[in-house]
């Protein structure tokens, strides 16, 4: 036992699974017992150290220790896995996991009492200390899906995820136990007391791994949020049940037959749940495409039936009309959301035009199409979207697609197209002259989307071509005052009054602000939420802004009284300062508190500017900080002249 415990604290992870891997066999099986949430907890970092380092390793930069890992966690014939076969032999050990782990809507139905599956299949369930007793098996593959979904701090994922060591795993896991056209193989799992004859390893993995993956959902209270690198993983889960399912047919197995039963009705459940819960939660970012790739993905499983990808048609559609039927409210509410989306989207934006073609190529299917049709007014389903029958969504995201391709043909035919975003001919925020144009376009260039500077004659081709595919799926046609009137030149007021006496945008006004035709003085605009816990947004560091948060409540505590007295005062001090000072409101008809907002210290452009500065100060051999303490001393005396000449 001091020997296996020594073993963890070997730097060298070869080493570390070398070692272990000789003195875990040499154990007795209460060692053992005593020693697995120990090693359990090292492997994936939650006892402090850095862990086994799953999410970063990568094969090509790491060899050694990659191979070392992979075959120590390897399913068939691992050192870990051996383990874990001899536990389960045992009678007595059982392993103990919190409430506080598993996805909040199962931990509330635990605490209510009630047993949703899998955890009837656990040993117990202990209510009152909130902890879970389960085998070593189900211990292990909770300890391993829980890793993706809430990893330790300083776990960081790589862009590229097909080489880590973790996504390797998945891999590996996913063929062995879950096997696409062989028939599961005997791995021993069903010789514990606690687990039916007919529950498998694979079984109980399958369970695991769509419990803690698929059933990430929220309430209002608990919101749950996914990263995209979690959901690249679990897109793999998805396209990887639709091999197994598929091939399981032709695989005369019963325990095949068995798990293959239970897969499609746990995968399919919790795959629309789970995609229907993050459409309607995730944030306005690009992300978003990650998830679209997911849900089209669980769409289409004709895909993922042979080795080349195939596609529905007349002489196949009748085979999966159980599953669209079973599934139809991923194919119309899903689409219905995703339309909608669009429609409050930047759609001319070059990623947005191109995930909406993605979207429209699949239900661009005659096959597809009539199946969804004919499901939708022969089953009067409650909570399905009539998307084809009614399609509204589509009608209002091609209205706004036609509004963009007529405001995108005036600007080419006065001139401004073919080198990117138009501005009638003007240079970005008024200025002119050569340095300020290189200028500008050096912060455009590094603090924008490269894909905007295609020019404008590309983006209109994509909106026709969006608009031609909307027009053929949906079998519909622009409104006649879209096509001939450009938003950004309706006639009617810019703005309207409430009923609290308030000017409130109308669409002609927000059209034209998008455009640029329409400014707004920093006066005539007020938020009625807080505005530094609105979304981050690409451009910002979430880290910093979290950090930049939590040290502003605490030094708005502090200067409470100065941030009134500088809000309230008039002149250059407030002109600059004013931005970095919040109103936080609870009703719209009082004055809210002020908050000290730093959030635009977090935003990359600053960081940038920052440190071009501390280099040219450095370049300049002057100290940095004598450069801040000058324009603060400006800034000062500028404020001081004001208060004199303008008394408040």
């Amino acid at each position: 036992m001091e020997k296996a415990t020594e073993a963890l604290r070997q730097e060298s992870l070869a080493l570390r699974c070398q070692t272990l891997s000789e003195v875990i066999p040499t154990l007795p099986v209460r060692q053992l017992h005593i020693f697995l949430p120990q090693l359990l907890s090292n492997i994936f970092g939650y006892d402090g150290t850095p862990g086994w380092k799953l999410s970063s390793l990568h094969g090509k930069f790491h060899p050694t220790d990659f191979k070392a890992i992979r075959g120590f966690l390897k399913p068939n014939g691992g050192c870990l896995f051996k383990a874990l076969q001899c536990l389960e032999c045992d009678s007595s050990s059982h392993f103990l996991f919190p409430f506080s782990a598993i996805p909040p809507n199962s931990a509330a139905l635990l605490c209510d009492r009630a047993l949703p599956m899998p955890y009837r299949l656990f040993v117990t369930v202990d209510i009152q200390n909130k902890e879970l007793s389960m085998t070593a098996f189900h211990y292990y593959f909770m300890y391993f899906t829980y890793f993706l979904i809430n990893p330790p701090a300083g776990v960081v994922w790589p862009t590229d995820l097909a080489d880590v060591l973790y996504t390797q795993l998945v891999d590996d896991y996913l063929n062995y136990l879950l096997p696409p056209g062989n028939p599961i193989p005997n791995t021993g799992g069903s010789s514990s007391k606690f687990v039916p004859n007919t529950h498998t390893l694979s079984q109980a993995f399958a369970e695991i791994i769509y419990e803690m993956w698929l059933n990430q959902r929220g309430s209002e209270v608990n919101q749950v949020t996914l990263t995209i690198d979690q959901v690249r993983i679990i897109r793999m889960l998805v396209k990887h049940s639709h091999r197994f399912l598929f091939t399981s047919q032709l695989v005369k197995d019963r325990v095949t037959e068995e798990v293959a039963s239970y897969i499609a009705t746990s995968f399919q459940t919790n795959a629309t749940e789970f995609l229907s819960y993050h459409f309607a939660t995730w944030p306005l970012i690009s992300s978003f495409r990650g998830l679209m790739e997911t849900w089209l993905s669980f769409i289409q499983p004709w895909r993922y039936a042979t080795v080349v990808p195939g596609n529905l048609t007349d002489r196949n559609v009748a085979d999966w009309t159980p599953f669209i039927r079973d599934n139809l409210a991923a194919y119309c509410n899903l689409l219905d959301r995703s339309l909608r989306r669009m429609a409050h989207s930047v759609i001319c934006s070059g990623k947005n035009v191109t995930l909406l073609s993605r979207v429209l190529k699949v239900f661009n299917n005659k096959a597809l199409q009539r199946t969804i049709s004919c499901l939708e007014v022969g089953h009067v389903i409650q909570g399905i979207v009539p998307v084809f029958t009614e399609c509204s969504a589509a009608q209002d995201l091609l209205d706004k697609l036609s509004a963009e391709i007529s405001h995108a043909e005036r600007q080419i035919t006065r001139g401004g197209g073919g080198g990117g975003p138009v501005n009638n001919g003007q240079p970005p925020n008024g200025s002119s002259g050569p340095l300020s144009g290189a200028f500008s376009w050096l912060s455009e260039g590094l603090f924008n989307n490269p894909e905007e500077f295609g020019g404008q004659q590309k983006t209109l081709d994509n909106l026709k071509s969006s608009v031609s595919q909307l027009q053929a799926v949906f079998q519909i046609s622009p409104s006649c005052h879209v096509t001939s009137i450009s938003p950004t030149e309706q006639s009617g007021p810019n703005f309207v009054m409430d009923s609290l006496n308030r000017r409130r945008l109308t669409p002609q006004g927000r059209s034209k602000m998008v455009a640029g035709t329409l400014r707004l003085d920093y006066t005539d605009i007020t938020t009625e939420c807080n505005p530094a816990l609105r979304p981050i947004c690409s451009y910002e560091n979430p880290h910093l802004v979290r950090a930049l948060y939590q040290l502003s409540l605490r030094l708005s505590t502090v200067v409470s009284k100065h941030l009134r007295v500088l809000y309230a005062t008039r002149g250059p001090l407030q002109t600059v300062m004013k931005p970095l000072i919040v109103q936080v409101k609870e009703d719209i008809s009082e004055d809210g508190a002020l908050l000290l907002n730093l959030r635009p210290v977090a935003s990359y452009r600053f960081i940038f500017y920052s440190c071009l500065v501390i280099f040219l100060s450095y370049l300049c051999s002057v100290n940095p900080l004598l450069v801040v303490a000058y324009f603060g001393l400006c800034i000062g005396a500028v404020a001081f002249a004001s208060s004199i000449v303008t008394p408040n």
